[in-house]
């Protein structure tokens, strides 16, 4: 599948795959994703993001210009290391892959991975 053919599908997270190092998101946080037609937004897991996306052949992606909202969530603990790992690797997004319910963003050369799955 290719992504202009999940505009405005809602994608949550599964797992965040960094350094090599798997991790689900922590329990009861919520990160999702969400493409439209000109851009994409979603819940980091405490504030709102919204940023820019360009696809182009091979299944390559670039995001760019990542905004967060600004609040800060003492609970549970890790939530706001964990959001940032993920706008982190957001921003380093190079591929994609998407099966029926599940989308798949690499970075680093497939080092870094986000997993979600179709809400």
């Amino acid at each position: 599948l290719q992504l202009e053919e999940v505009i405005n599908q809602d994608w949550v997270l599964s797992s965040l795959t960094k350094e090599g190092v798997q991790k689900e998101p922590l329990a009861e946080i919520e990160i999702s994703l969400r493409f439209s037609a000109d851009g994409l937004s979603g819940s980091a897991g405490c504030n709102r993001y919204f940023a820019a996306y360009q696809t182009e052949g091979d299944n390559q992606l670039s995001i760019t210009g990542i905004a967060t909202t600004r609040m800060f969530c003492p609970q549970p603990a890790g939530v706001m290391v964990q959001e940032q790992d993920f706008v982190q690797l957001l921003s380093e997004v190079e591929t994609y892959r998407i099966c029926p319910d599940q989308l798949t963003l690499y970075a680093n050369g497939q080092k870094h991975r986000l997993v979600f799955n179709k809400r």
